[in-house]
């Protein structure tokens, strides 16, 4: 009798219950998401105290979330350098495209 009533108590409550959104629900893109909070911690206290906990906590998700999109804080930087050269050499070519071709 018992076990019946836990068993029905725990069927409604599956029922009833809505469940925890997926974190692409809430980042649609949450690598993005991670490298947007990791420039804004960098910013505010420096490269030495990146910290993968406080991303988490700020984008509302679990530590190890973030280690699906980067194994480590090592990745996560080489990860922010790479996209921090690549912005330079688009600005450096679009500011070279911008310069009529006789002055080149």
């Amino acid at each position: 009798m018992i076990i019946s009533i836990i068993i029905q108590c725990l069927f409604i409550r599956k029922l009833t219950v809505s469940p925890r959104p997926r974190n692409e629900e809430r980042h649609p893109d949450l690598q993005t998401a991670i490298k947007e909070t990791a420039w804004r911690q960098i910013s505010q206290s420096g490269a030495a105290s990146l910290n993968l906990r406080a991303i988490a906590r700020e984008l509302n998700i679990t530590a190890p979330s973030i280690y699906n999109y980067f194994p480590n804080r090592d990745a996560l930087v080489t990860a922010l350098i790479v996209d921090a050269f690549s912005s330079f050499a688009d600005a450096l070519q679009a500011s070279i495209t911008s310069i009529p071709e006789q002055e080149h």
